[in-house]
């Protein structure tokens, strides 16, 4: 039991530290260059988006997925710089996937697999290199001299 709230102690504090991390100004750089997302910054965050959008919208939106996610924290930590509606926009990829994977497996995958995979189909195009290249280019285009 000792051993358990060590491990949960540690994981608090080094959880606090990143996030503290995260969130402190570092005095030799201006506001200007504080308010730009790095790259990296950018894609954790705007990939986690796109995944977590894909899963609500390829549920249908219901309210138990809705309430799924509204208590899970896996959100990016700079979302107020992120427009919500370029993950929408790119999540639609992940969903119009499902509804096609959905219809072909009805026909071809044996009774007991038929249906909707959303998990794995949001979790391949979260770590495809399209999904990859999308935010490359859409930090580029959009984010990066902002």
């Amino acid at each position: 039991m000792k051993n358990l709230a060590f491990i949960l102690v540690i994981c608090f504090l080094s959880d606090c530290s990143t996030h503290h991390a995260l969130s402190v100004k570092n005095p030799d750089t201006t506001d200007s260059q504080f308010n730009k997302l790095t790259e990296r910054q950018f894609s954790e965050t705007f990939k986690m988006d796109v995944y977590l959008i894909g899963l609500q919208y390829s549920f249908n939106n219901s309210p138990e997925i809705r309430k799924v996610l509204q208590e899970d924290k896996s959100g990016g930590s700079f979302i107020d710089f992120v427009d919500p509606q370029d993950a929408v926009n790119v999540a639609k990829i992940i969903v119009e996937r499902i509804k096609l994977d959905s219809a072909s497996n009805i026909r071809q995958a044996p009774s007991d697999l038929r249906g909707k995979a959303v998990f794995a189909t949001c979790l391949e195009f979260y770590n495809s290199k399209e999904l990859d290249s999308i935010t490359k280019k859409l930090y580029k285009k959009k984010y990066k001299n902002r």
